[in-house]
């Protein structure tokens, strides 16, 4: 379950994968011009209040109190929240009601307004995540426009976790070739003594489609000294949307795993090659004792690292919960549109949907596919689901 506060965010990150897909179509110009909506805090509130009645979709999320993402396609800190105070209002709803919050940003400023930090501090359960790619202070001024600095935001990190709440978490992400490799292990010896205790990670994707991603090119490839859109043609096995080979981030992925046990921190990775890798079921950087939901492939994925095979059973009990008692057909935030995914899951709930693509491993979002090969299908149970086998790191 993620959320945003603003349908726009006031940052300028070249990288922004928020941008790639808003700034498309009819909405493009409005979205390049900032204009923004913010959501209606009573909207919220009635959401939260009574689920069963207003929660739709999310209802069985909000009862069972799943940790919520804030900060998805935008980030509720930054300076659209300055002038309109959306998420404070909110911050101070959800304190009342004392609900997990899991949130990422490159802000800094509300780390030092006592109007935030005094609702922040002693909340165990709301854990902040800080997006930094580079200590690079010129690399970083330029790929990330309007973004406090490096050191702000390790500054910022500090504050939160001397605050007493969830704890502090390092986003690397998305981590560059080029920019992110210089400083990259130094970036992370620095978080840990500023006081994370977790840090998460996946490599930059490259929209190849993206007419703004494309005018952002010779501004990347200067930075990263290299022709990067060649780079992930030449090292990406699909099209269109460009996703590094598993032998190019396997390096960088081990250093960093290995820099973290060395300094006592979680290490978790968002990028779907090697989430092998993680702590455990919570890519983004959570302990295995907050409560997110398990009735996901990174759980999967733990469970056969850690008994060898994954069955159904092991994961379907989140899954049957929580989005059980609605059709995939009316998902909201989620690609209904195909005719042919129309034709093949109309009648499905978002349960049944996601046994299919269990079982169905040729499937992309498959856990065979997702995680290419990590998960091998060898068989399968008395139900006719498919049997998992774990294929991947120790």
């Amino acid at each position: 379950m993620t959320f945003d506060t603003y349908s726009n965010c006031s940052f300028g990150c070249l990288y922004c994968f928020s941008q790639f897909q808003r700034a498309v179509g009819d909405s493009k110009e409005a979205y390049l011009h900032k204009e923004v909506h913010s959501v209606s805090v009573e909207k919220i509130k009635k959401m939260f209040s009574d689920p069963d009645k207003y929660g739709g979709q999310f209802k069985e999320y909000i009862k069972q109190r799943k940790v919520m993402q804030w900060g998805g396609l935008s980030d509720q800190f930054d300076g659209f929240e300055r002038t309109r105070g959306i998420t404070l209002e909110l911050l101070r709803f959800f304190k009342e009601i004392n609900y997990p919050l899991c949130f990422s940003t490159k802000a800094t400023w509300f780390t030092k307004d006592e109007r935030y930090m005094d609702l922040i501090r002693g909340q165990k359960n709301w854990n902040f995540k800080f997006s930094i790619i580079t200590l690079d202070e010129q690399k970083a001024h330029i790929i990330e426009k309007g973004v406090p600095s490096p050191k702000e935001r390790l500054d910022a990190l500090e504050r939160i976790a001397n605050a007493d709440a969830g704890g502090a978490t390092l986003r690397l992400r998305p981590f560059i070739i080029g920019v992110s490799t210089p400083t990259y292990l130094d970036l992370i010896r620095e978080a840990a003594n500023r006081g994370a205790t977790a840090m998460s990670t996946e490599f930059f994707c490259v929209e190849q489609r993206s007419p703004t991603l494309k005018a952002f090119m010779p501004t990347f490839n200067e930075l990263c000294g290299f022709d990067v859109m060649e780079f992930y043609r030449k090292y990406s096995i699909s099209s269109g949307y460009l996703r590094l080979n598993r032998k190019v981030k396997e390096p960088f992925f081990k250093n960093m795993k290995a820099l973290c046990e060395e300094v006592g921190m979680r290490f978790y990775v968002s990028d779907a090659h090697f989430k092998e890798l993680c702590c455990n079921g919570s890519c983004c950087g959570l302990p295995s004792s907050w409560n997110y939901s398990r009735g996901q492939w990174c759980e999967a994925l733990q469970i056969a690292k850690e008994n060898g095979y994954v069955h159904w059973p092991d994961i379907k009990g989140d899954i049957e919960k929580l989005v059980g008692d609605f059709e995939w057909i009316r998902a909201i935030g989620f690609n209904t549109n195909s005719s042919e995914k129309k034709a093949k899951f109309d009648t499905m709930t978002m349960a049944d949907y996601m046994r299919w693509l269990w079982n169905n491993p040729q499937a992309g979002q498959s856990p065979y596919k997702l995680f290419e090969g990590v998960l091998l299908p060898v068989g399968k149970d008395e139900e006719e689901n498919l049997i998992y086998k774990y294929n991947g790191h120790e």
